[in-house]
């Protein structure tokens, strides 16, 4: 069995698939590639043998005073939005953020759990979206 198609009860295996999306219009530097395509090609290429953690691009996350700007996602999981993360140094510790938000129950990990860039550079914490069940459920209730 290889490590990527782990069994349920693997105690490696996260509990929640984490994406991580990465804003590539934001560009600190000179680079003409721009600091959020490094980032998101970095955080990509160390991914590959992640089990349950996507890289996504985001033309434009809107953040553009704390570039480069990254979200932590998971289905029913708090979601968090850092900012001021360095293409060229935090691509592995914005792995190690991803694995923690997986690993913990409701995508709040621990604080000891969270490397530097995860610490430092939280921009806002949001709360899980609603299930579908409950949006039809409130929709159905309202007056007409």
């Amino acid at each position: 069995m290889s490590d990527t198609s782990m069994a349920d009860d693997d105690p490696r295996r996260p509990l929640h698939s984490v994406t991580i999306d990465i804003c590539t219009a934001c560009r600190r530097s000179d680079d003409p590639a721009g600091d959020g395509r490094v980032l998101l090609e970095r955080v990509g290429a160390l991914c590959t043998a992640e089990d349950g953690i996507t890289v996504r691009p985001i033309e434009c996350m809107a953040v553009c005073d704390r570039q480069v700007t990254v979200a932590l996602r998971g289905p029913g999981l708090w979601s968090y939005v850092l900012g001021d993360v360095d293409a060229e140094n935090d691509g592995a510790e914005l792995v190690a953020a991803a694995r923690a938000v997986a690993a913990s129950p409701h995508g709040v990990p621990k604080l000891r759990d969270r490397p530097p860039v995860f610490r430092k550079g939280v921009i806002c914490r949001l709360l899980p979206p609603p299930d579908h069940d409950e949006i039809k459920t409130q929709d159905s209730s309202a007056p007409d």
